[in-house]
């Protein structure tokens, strides 16, 4: 990738407003199921067609990712981005202005069209418009303002429901949006889009091409990462209340602050990572010192029967261990990446992510089902071991 130089008050400027973006994106992704039981009473729509909703967002803009990358690639980042943000959060808004379960359900299809741009759109911008020496905290800025918007949504949707309705917290989306989108406008001559852009004939955008670099053995091994760690994250955010119940039989409010603390230790070490990443150019040293650290502990809680205490320091311990891994494993990306294809490959990894959070739900509730949830915590370490393989194989070449 170009080497980008620019000042720390232009890279400010930039990474608000792409992490302004982000945050709307993990924002808007998050207000519907806090309202599907007000929804359900005034709709009179079951829960199961209501969860459908979050589906077809969800396998919609798994779809639409990888091509989405590759249009970034071939027109640049900026439209893409403000279109996709206005697509998503006017058509979640919309779903506010119609009682028809079938509308609802295209809507939720075109929301997820939308949310595809987020993750090609914003790392070719970054990459293309911050300082290649700080690259790594806005990595860990920008994942974690992603973070907060998930942590904002449910709190802030339904405190708007509970002083007017679901239909009105449904469309403050749309307006918030609008305001994000009218910020991107006025603001977007700051962004540098796509350095190494070039559309001779010689660079022209080419299916194949781009193709044949995604399916190139590191590419493949980064993509295998990027599942591992899904499937990591994923489970436990899913799983660890459920599994400290079964388990312990530890009380429902004291199985989630497990997982308060596991999330907001792992928001710490997002941000801590980004400060390494920017320190060191041994990205798959320390993801893989990460991941087996994190392997140990995951280890120790399958292995002993502990105290509540305990526990919350061992997942305190992972979520920050997980986090640091994420600002060196984007910049792992970063470096294999040919100038002018940030956005398939972007794409590419973050389908890798959605394929980790189809394959874990099944498998861990199945496991629950079967009355072995202490097995979560093993194959979650295993997962762990993996993951910290797939960084340690062989360094390759980077594509050109």
């Amino acid at each position: 990738m170009a080497k980008v130089s620019s000042s720390f008050s232009r890279d400010t400027r930039v990474l608000s407003l792409i992490c302004t973006g982000h945050f709307m994106s993990h924002y808007s992704q998050l207000v519907l199921p806090p309202l599907f039981y007000l929804m359900h009473q005034d709709l009179g729509i079951s829960f199961a067609a209501l969860g459908l909703t979050i589906t077809l967002i969800n396998a919609s803009g798994a779809i639409a990712q990888l091509p989405i990358g590759f249009l970034v690639d071939r027109f640049g980042a900026k439209l893409i981005l403000i279109l996709g943000l206005l697509v998503k959060t006017f058509s979640i808004g919309a779903m506010a202005l119609t009682s028809s379960y079938e509308m609802i359900l295209l809507l939720a299809i075109l929301a997820g069209l939308g949310h595809s741009v987020f993750h090609p759109a914003d790392y070719s911008i970054l990459m293309s418009s911050i300082d290649e020496r700080r690259m790594g905290k806005a990595f860990s800025i920008h994942t974690a303002s992603g973070t907060a918007g998930t942590a904002a949504a449910p709190i802030i949707i339904v405190l708007i429901a509970e002083f007017w309705d679901w239909k009105v917290a449904v469309i403050s989306v749309a307006l918030l949006g609008a305001i994000t989108g009218i910020g991107m406008i006025l603001q977007g001559k700051i962004i540098h889009d796509h350095v190494g852009r070039d559309l001779s004939a010689e660079n022209d955008f080419k299916f194949l091409q781009g193709m044949k670099l995604l399916l190139t053995p590191r590419m493949l091994i980064l993509y295998l990462f990027f599942v591992t760690t899904a499937m990591i994250s994923i489970g436990l955010n899913a799983f660890t209340v459920t599994s400290l119940i079964e388990i312990y039989n530890t009380p429902l409010v004291a199985a989630g602050a497990a997982l308060t603390v596991f999330a907001t230790a792992g928001v710490l070490g997002v941000l801590c990572g980004g400060f390494i990443a920017d320190k060191t150019d041994r990205h798959s040293l320390v993801a893989a010192t990460a991941f087996g650290l994190s392997a140990i502990v995951t280890f120790f809680m399958a292995s002993f029967q502990l105290n509540h205490l305990i526990l919350l320091v061992c997942f305190g311990s992972i979520g920050w261990l997980l986090g640091i891994v994420r600002p060196s494993r984007d910049m792992m990306v970063k470096a294999v990446t040919p100038a002018g294809n940030a956005g398939k490959v972007f794409g590419f990894m973050s389908t890798g992510h959605l394929i980790g959070g189809i394959i874990v739900p099944v498998l861990y509730g199945w496991i629950i089902d079967q009355g072995e949830a202490l097995w979560i915590f093993w194959i979650t370490a295993i997962l762990m071991l993996l993951a910290m393989l797939t960084v340690l194989s062989p360094k390759q070449k980077k594509i050109t």
